[in-house]
């Protein structure tokens, strides 16, 4: 600390021809470099997005691949390997990649605490290993149940692992003045029914194939409630901060929460599980109702919109408004067959459906998300971006070759299997870039601590 004298002279008629020395204490600041606090194993965030991108590429896709084309295993044993497919590419890759960036953005969209190392080791491992050994269990020898049972029993710890964070957290802010933390909260009790609804139809699988409409609904309540409502629940925040939206009001939010859960409680009913009888009209009222509030959410966010602004500087500001026309494409078809019915369609032809969800508009939209958050919850850059990049752009020619041919005919023919197969390769070339982006900054990040 410096002491300096200084003399503040006042006027004459006060106090003439005399001064007051003022005594001030200057501190004398040494700049050094100052390093962020981080929370404990920060890097891990970007493990397990590299990890769900390479289940996905090693394996899940592989699969889908031969099942679309009919080749090897995926004509052999058809109905398993599409079922596996099914687990690795949504438990095995989309599940820990979502709850990965759950657990990173909870804390700093609610503002409170970094959520603990052990929550994000554990949790994101948990839904990864038990989805491989689901799979697994499912396509070894004539389905394994033990190994298929275990697995989703790890699973669904994971899945209460994620609630157990999601509700244990206090935001600032109270729900009544800002819902959007239940987005979340919701996506995390739906992951719970998504795994309790895999739980049942396990115990019940004959030689590992599960019911059609048992997987059909486990599916859907997890792309519908776990994926849907984390992304609603994130982008509210994210996107419009980002993209430079207008944020979505009170009543608004809580109008796309309401119909959201609804519509799929509703949907869900109608489906015939165990007991309940099959009532086909609430299967297309929560449709319709779905379909809706993702086209009247997009509507409010305006995310289309910033497709034609021409001050974007980073190159998400594109990706994520192009990966959510996906959804848009995804709504409209909905909405067609819930007015329609789902009558006529094939296996193929619903598998058709649920991809266009899933391929053209989750995983293009996890990718450009990437661009975000590896290098605002990594070292601040994303090296090898381009790669990202790229593989955003190999994922968006690949969804109509998976979606379209796969619509056209019951079942698809050489043609048609072809550009499953090709929309197969142009998927795990992108995904497999993404692991590769994904591990390269867990390193950096790793170095850096």
């Amino acid at each position: 600390m410096t002491k300096v004298a200084c003399n503040h002279s006042k006027t004459a008629e006060a106090i003439p021809m005399q001064s007051i020395p003022v005594e001030l204490i200057v501190p004398i600041v040494r700049t050094e470099p100052v390093r962020p606090l981080r929370p404990r194993y920060f890097w891990v965030f970007a493990v397990w997005m590299s990890l769900g991108a390479f289940i996905a590429a090693a394996a899940g896709t592989v699969l889908g691949i031969l099942a679309a084309t009919e080749v090897s295993i995926g004509a052999e044993r058809w109905t398993q390997s599409v079922q596996a497919h099914g687990r690795l590419q949504l438990f095995g890759f989309i599940a820990p990649f979502i709850a990965t960036l759950f657990l990173e953005f909870l804390p700093r969209l609610n503002g409170t605490r970094v959520t603990s190392a052990k929550a994000r080791l554990l949790v994101p491992g948990l839904l990864a290993v038990g989805a491989i050994a689901s799979g697994t269990g499912t396509l070894v020898g004539g389905g394994s149940q033990p190994i298929a049972l275990t697995g989703t029993v790890l699973f669904a710890a994971g899945a209460l692992g994620l609630a157990i964070v999601s509700f244990g957290e206090r935001p600032l802010v109270a729900t009544n003045v800002d819902p959007q933390p239940l987005f979340l909260r919701s996506a995390a009790s739906w992951l719970i029914v998504a795994a309790g609804l895999s739980l049942w139809f396990t115990v019940r699988a004959n030689s590992g194939v599960t019911e059609l409409d048992g997987s059909r609904a486990t599916l859907e309540t997890f792309l519908r409630g776990f994926v849907m409502l984390t992304i609603i629940g994130v982008g509210l925040r994210v996107f419009v901060g980002h993209l430079g939206l207008h944020p979505m009001n009170r009543f608004r939010q809580r109008l796309i929460l309401a119909a959201t859960n609804v519509s799929i409680a509703v949907w869900l009913l109608g489906q015939g599980l165990g007991p309940l009888p099959e009532f086909p009209v609430l299967g297309r009222l929560g449709d319709f109702g779905f379909a809706f509030s993702l086209l009247l959410l997009t509507y409010w966010l305006g995310i289309i919109g910033t497709l034609r602004r021409p001050d974007r500087r980073e190159v998400y500001e594109f990706l994520v408004p192009v990966a959510w026309a996906g959804l848009v494409i995804y709504a409209a078809a909905v909405s067609l067959l819930a007015v329609t019915g789902y009558g006529g369609l094939s296996t193929y032809q619903q598998g058709a459906i649920r991809h266009l969800f899933l391929l053209g508009f989750v995983v293009p939209l996890m990718v450009a998300v990437a661009h975000i958050v590896l290098a605002r919850f990594g070292t601040g850059e994303v090296k090898w971006e381009p790669a990202l990049t790229v593989a955003f752009i190999l994922l968006v020619a690949a969804w109509p070759m998976r979606v379209f041919p796969a619509l056209i005919a019951d079942a698809p023919g050489t043609v048609a299997q072809r550009f499953l197969g090709l929309a197969g390769l142009l998927t795990i070339a992108s995904l497999a870039l993404v692991s590769v982006v994904c591990v390269r900054t867990a390193i950096l990040c790793q170095r850096s601590q």
